[in-house]
């Protein structure tokens, strides 16, 4: 009999035991749907559009090739406006500003040499820089401030910024003049600033990317 009751008293106590709580359970369902929320926000959505990104990092007025591109499936909500959905789209322009590998390649990311974004307010305008030499370091897509050197001594500030969209070939014609001519987006009140300086040397200093 003693025998007995201490089995007894065992399966009673480990029956006690085993039981699981109900709050385990509730613990253990909100921890699944937990992993399950985690999971779903994480998992990439499956469909996607075909947009441009750079292939490798690209300096401001690089000249787009081929080989600097290349297209991939980006999620469709996260796709920037104007984006480029083809590599033969932006073969030969180039860059306004510096893009790192597998940034996306948008309209407003290169420069149209002949003409502005659509909706733009700027200006094209060609200015004839003094100096030859110097004007060998720049190159389209990059930001520079205009100077002069005024009648009565030292300098005067023309405007403050312009971006470089393009460098006239001598080729192009307008060959007669030293210096080099560049044309530049600028605003109207640039424009006009630029205006009441001509005539007279410009120089210019190259503004940090």
């Amino acid at each position: 009999m003693g025998i007995l009751r201490l089995l007894r008293a065992r399966a009673s106590t480990w029956s006690k035991s085993s039981r699981i709580k109900p709050q385990r359970i509730v613990a253990a369902v909100c921890f699944a749907c937990a992993c399950a929320l985690v999971v779903w926000i994480l998992t990439p959505d499956q469909g996607g559009t075909s947009i441009v990104v750079a292939a490798r990092n690209l300096p401001p007025g690089s000249e787009l090739r081929s080989q600097d591109l290349t297209v991939v499936e980006f999620p469709s909500q996260l796709v920037p406006d104007k984006a480029f959905t083809s590599v033969s789209d932006a073969d030969h322009k180039r860059t306004s500003a510096g893009l790192s590998k597998g940034s996306p390649l948008t309209q407003s990311a290169v420069i149209d040499q002949q003409a502005l974004p659509e909706g733009s307010t700027d200006l094209l305008m060609p200015v004839r820089l003094a100096d030859d030499s110097s004007a060998a370091l720049l190159q389209p897509g990059q930001r520079i401030r205009l100077f002069s050197s005024l009648p009565d001594g030292g300098s005067d500030v023309v405007v403050k910024e312009v971006t470089i969209a393009r460098l006239v070939d001598k080729s192009d014609g307008i060959s007669a003049e030293s210096g080099q001519l560049v044309s530049v987006i600028l605003s109207s009140d640039d424009a006009e600033r630029i205006a009441e300086f001509a005539g007279m040397p410009i120089s210019f200093a190259i503004l940090p990317r």
